[in-house]
C-alpha cells in the first residue's frame, strides 16, 4: 500500500473513532440523564462540617475577590471554615489573606513554596471537617454552589464531587473561544460521571470526603496535575466521583496564546505522565467504563490530534513544492484556477469530518443546556470550530515530546 493509501486509511480510522465516541457520549447522556441529573433540592438533609482550601502562590491580584465569594456562600457559619494557604508567595498574597482574618471562618497559613499538593496536605492536617474542597485563588463561586454539591454526598459510595465550571468574565477573543470549550467540558464531565469515569477533579471547587483522602495518603505532586492523580487514585481504590453542574464556579482563563499554550502543555503533560503511572487501568475491565473506554479514548484523541496536524503540514508542504515546481516550469505565478462543481470534494473523508463537527456542535449545545439551562450556543462557537483544532495540536505535540523525554513542566 502506498504512503497516501496508508495515510487515508489512518484518517478514516481516526474520523470513525471520533464520530463513534461522540455518538456514544450523546447516547450515554440521553440514557442516563433522568437518573443522574442533580437533585432539585437546594438544601441538604444535614449540614456536615466542610473546609474550603484556597492554595495561593502570588495571587495578590485575585485573592480578595475569591475570598469575598466564599464569604458569601449560603451555609451555616459554624459549619464551614476557609483555610487560606500561602505557598511561599513573593507578592502581597499573605498580607491580603491576613486582612480577611477578622472573619472567624477564615484561617491563614504560610509555608515555604512546595507546590499545590503540599498546600492541600497542610490544610488537611489542620482540619477535622468531614468534607474538604479546593478553590483556586483565581476563581469565584456562586452563593448556592456548596448547597448544590452536598446532596450528592448523601450517596455513601460517592467520594468526590466536581462542579460546573464556567469562564469568568471573558474579555479577549481567546477567552470567548475557551468559553465554548468549557461548555463542551461541562457535557463531558457530566456524562463521564454518569459512566463512572471522571478522571479529573479540577481545582475550582471540587469536594472530597476527608476520610477517603486521608485513607489514600493525601495529595501527591502528580506531575503538576494533582487533581488528575487524585481522581485516578480514588477510582483505583474503588471510589466513585460524581458531578453537580448546578454548583456554578467561574474561573479565570488565559488571555494570551502564550499563557494558554503554557497551561495546556502542563495539563497534557500531566495527563500523559499520570496515564503512564496508572497504565494498568487502561484496557482493564476491572475499572469498568473508565478502563475500557474513557482512558483509551483520551489517549487515542491525543494521537488523532497529532496525526491530523502532521498530515495537514505534510500536505501543505507537498502543495507548496508542487506550486514552486510549476512556477519554475511555466515561469508564471498564475494558477489559472477555475470553479467547477465537478471538483468539489465529496469524499467519504469530508463527509465524516463534517458529521463529526456537527456532533461537536450538538455536544456544545448540550453542555450549555446542562450548565445554564439554555440550548443557545456561545457566540464564539464558529471560532472554536475553525481555530481550536489548529491550536490544540501545538501543545499536544509539545507535551508528548516532554512526556517521552520526562523533562517536566513548571507551574508558572
Amino acid at each position: 500500500m502506498s504512503d497516501g493509501g496508508i495515510g487515508a486509511g489512518v484518517t478514516y480510522l481516526f474520523l470513525f473513532f471520533s464520530l463513534y465516541f461522540e455518538i456514544f457520549l450523546l447516547i450515554s447522556f440521553l440514557e442516563r440523564r433522568r437518573g443522574h441529573f442533580p437533585t432539585t433540592r437546594t438544601t441538604p438533609r444535614q449540614f456536615p462540617h466542610v473546609a474550603v482550601v484556597v492554595p495561593c502562590f502570588n495571587e495578590g491580584q485575585t485573592l480578595g475577590t475569591t475570598l469575598h465569594s466564599l464569604m458569601a456562600l449560603e451555609y451555616p457559619r459554624e459549619k464551614i471554615e476557609i483555610l487560606v494557604v500561602d505557598d511561599g508567595s513573593a507578592d502581597d498574597t499573605l498580607s491580603i489573606a491576613r486582612s480577611f482574618a477578622h472573619d472567624t471562618r477564615i484561617r491563614v497559613f504560610h509555608k515555604k513554596n512546595g507546590g499545590k499538593h503540599t498546600a492541600m496536605n497542610l490544610a488537611l492536617q489542620n482540619t477535622q471537617a468531614e468534607l474538604i474542597g479546593c478553590l483556586d485563588a483565581d476563581s469565584t463561586v456562586d452563593p448556592k454552589a456548596l448547597l448544590a454539591l452536598l446532596p450528592v454526598f448523601e450517596n455513601p459510595s460517592i467520594a468526590a464531587v466536581t462542579p460546573g465550571i464556567h469562564v469568568r468574565d471573558p474579555q479577549t477573543i481567546l477567552q470567548h473561544v475557551q468559553r465554548v470549550e468549557y461548555r463542551l467540558s461541562i457535557f463531558n464531565r457530566f456524562t463521564f460521571a454518569g459512566l463512572g469515569s471522571v478522571f479529573i477533579t479540577p481545582g475550582p471547587f471540587s469536594f472530597f470526603r476527608a476520610s477517603v483522602v486521608r485513607e489514600l495518603g493525601g495529595w501527591r505532586h502528580g506531575h503538576s496535575t494533582e487533581d488528575m492523580e487524585m481522581a485516578l487514585r480514588m477510582q483505583q481504590a474503588g471510589h466513585l466521583i460524581a458531578n453537580a453542574p448546578n454548583a456554578v464556579v467561574h474561573t479565570a482563563t488565559p488571555a494570551t496564546l502564550r499563557a494558554l499554550f503554557h497551561q495546556r502543555v502542563r495539563w497534557t503533560y500531566g495527563w500523559l505522565r499520570n496515564a503512564i503511572d496508572y497504565r494498568f487501568m487502561i484496557g482493564n475491565k476491572r475499572f469498568g467504563n473508565l478502563g475500557l473506554i474513557i482512558l483509551p479514548s483520551a489517549l487515542v484523541s491525543i494521537a488523532a490530534g497529532i496525526f491530523f496536524f502532521t498530515r495537514i503540514l505534510w500536505n501543505s508542504l507537498q502543495e507548496t513544492m508542487h506550486y514552486i515546481t510549476r512556477v519554475e516550469a511555466t515561469g508564471s505565478i498564475a494558477s489559472h484556477a477555475s470553479f467547477n462543481l465537478f471538483y468539489i470534494n465529496t469524499s467519504a473523508i469530508l463527509f465524516l469530518a463534517m458529521v463529526s463537527v456537527g456532533m461537536i456542535v450538538v455536544l456544545i449545545g448540550t453542555g450549555s443546556f446542562i450548565g445554564t439551562g439554555s440550548r443557545r450556543l456561545p457566540a464564539a462557537t464558529p471560532l472554536f470550530l475553525i481555530f481550536y483544532g489548529l491550536l490544540a495540536p501545538l501543545w499536544l505535540c509539545t507535551a508528548t515530546v516532554r512526556a517521552v523525554l520526562k523533562t517536566g513542566v513548571r507551574w508558572r
